[in-house]
C-alpha cells in the first residue's frame, strides 16, 4: 500500500572512459637464444621467489641467453615510480635488452 512513498534513485554507470588507449603490440622474437632478456619487478609479490626460478630454467632451456636481473633496475615502485618507468625505455636501449620479463603487479 505505501509502495508509492518509497524513494526512487538515479542509476548512473560507474565505468569511466579508458585511460590509457591500446598500443600495438610489439613482434614476438622468433627464438631467444642469444638474445639479452631483462627481468623488471615491482618488489611486490614473491619475484624474488619466481625470478631465480625462471632464470634456471631459461638457461636450462635456452643456449646463449643472457639475462639481466631485476636488481639491475631496482624497484619500479614507489613514490619515484612514474620517472623511473619513464626512464625505463632508456635504460633498456642502453643496456641492449632483446625482450622483458614483467613482474608487475595491478
Amino acid at each position: 500500500m505505501m509502495r508509492h512513498m518509497e524513494p526512487t534513485f538515479d542509476v548512473v554507470w560507474p565505468k569511466s572512459a579508458m585511460g590509457v588507449q591500446q598500443r600495438r603490440q610489439a613482434d614476438r622474437l622468433p627464438a631467444l637464444d642469444g638474445k639479452r632478456v631483462a627481468f623488471l619487478w615491482d618488489y611486490v609479490f614473491r619475484g624474488d621467489e619466481l625470478f631465480p626460478v625462471l632464470e634456471h630454467e631459461l638457461r636450462q632451456r635456452i643456449p646463449g641467453i643472457d639475462i639481466v636481473g631485476y636488481a639491475e633496475f631496482g624497484n619500479l615502485h614507489g613514490s619515484d615510480e612514474k620517472e623511473r618507468v619513464g626512464r625505463l625505455g632508456g635504460e633498456l636501449t642502453r643496456r641492449q635488452v632483446d625482450a622483458v620479463v614483467s613482474g608487475m603487479g595491478c
